[in-house]
């Protein structure tokens, strides 16, 4: 978000979101539910919301916004860990809906079929193993500096949705599978040519490039990076390869990249509206920047040992941990029901 729309944001009112996403014993005892939280980042983005070329991409907007408003002060160091479990349930809950939007208007994404994923309410499994997900990083986050040290390590070789290399690479990949000619990428034949929205490969480890602008703390730790790898090459290798039943970081961002293909080619976004899918590479593209600072930072922490700096690797990656979930939920929960938003 440019300094004009920071400034048009903070001047207006906030709301309130009444709705309800899905939750269990176990979730709510580690996240807490934060509808006015949620209602004063609505009021933020609402002149952003006028904008949009589509009011069907609304909470794919609002999730992906939200998550670069947020990951940013995380990684500043200017939020307080007190603040993060109300944040992660903001970006869950967006996610959710913008699950739900999606399934709403284009139907059912392909790759639920593709993956053969069947699951139907109340969610018992995925929720339960997204309150564990959670539970580890605030049990992390609230002991001691070696164990965050060490876990901010575990994170960056998690060759899953939940780890702080994975998504950086699986996300910006599918951006490129949406954009790119075969045989990088999947581009429909209705879909106008968008090569250099994002630039990401299996080969090239940790570089992406975007068309939007660049915000200031991913520029930071972009720097930070460059300057901890230069200086420590035999040591960066060595975090690379990781312990001897570690997957090594590069066949897990080659992987990342490439899954992209599995989830979002072979016409998944046929159906979709050109300003729908306007929108959601413009916001898809919008989460990958907190989630790339989030791989810089993991990398420093792990290569100079700072516990601060992992600290805010494993805040950052922790606010993102429910979105994949909240995504599928939304998908699949027929049954769901919008939000309403209102005037506070």
């Amino acid at each position: 978000m440019g300094n004009a729309e920071q400034d048009a944001a903070i001047e207006n009112s906030p709301k309130h979101v009444v709705g309800a996403a899905p939750s269990s014993p176990a979730l709510a005892g580690v996240l807490d539910e934060a509808p006015e939280l949620l209602g004063n980042l609505a009021g933020e983005f609402e002149p952003i919301a006028g904008g949009l070329a589509t009011p069907q991409a609304y909470w794919i907007a609002f999730n992906g916004w939200i998550t670069n408003r947020l990951a940013g002060p995380i990684l500043e160091g200017s939020t307080s860990a007190d603040e993060l479990s109300r944040q992660a349930w903001a970006v869950f809950a967006s996610a959710y809906w913008g699950g739900m939007e999606l399934r709403t208007n284009w139907g059912m994404p392909p790759a639920m079929e593709r993956l053969g994923i069947q699951l139907s309410p109340p969610f018992a499994e995925p929720l339960q193993g997204l309150a564990a997900q959670l539970t580890k990083r605030f049990d992390v986050l609230n002991g001691t500096d070696e164990g965050c040290l060490r876990y901010v390590a575990e994170l960056l070789h998690d060759g899953t949705a939940t780890g702080a290399l994975w998504n950086t690479a699986y996300n910006a990949g599918c951006q490129v599978v949406k954009t790119e000619d075969p045989p990088i990428g999947q581009r429909r034949p209705h879909r106008r040519p968008r090569p250099g929205v994002v630039r990401i490969n299996p080969r090239d480890f940790m570089r992406v490039d975007y068309e939007l602008p660049t915000p200031e703390y991913l520029k930071v730790w972009r720097s930070a990076f460059e300057r901890t790898v230069t200086a420590s090459p035999e040591q960066y290798d060595a975090v690379i390869a990781g312990e001897p039943d570690q997957e090594d970081l590069r066949e897990i961002w080659a992987r990342g990249v490439v899954f992209g293909n599995t989830s979002w080619g072979d016409g998944a976004n046929d159906g979709w509206t050109n300003e729908y899918f306007d929108e959601s590479l413009h916001w898809s593209t919008v989460v990958n920047l907190g989630l790339e600072a989030i791989s810089h930072a993991s990398f420093v922490a792990v290569l100079e040992q700072d516990v601060e700096t992992a600290r805010r690797a494993i805040m950052g990656n922790t606010i993102y941990v429910g979105m994949g979930t909240g995504w599928l939920l939304g998908f699949l929960d027929l049954d769901g029901r919008f939000p309403e938003i209102v005037a506070a």
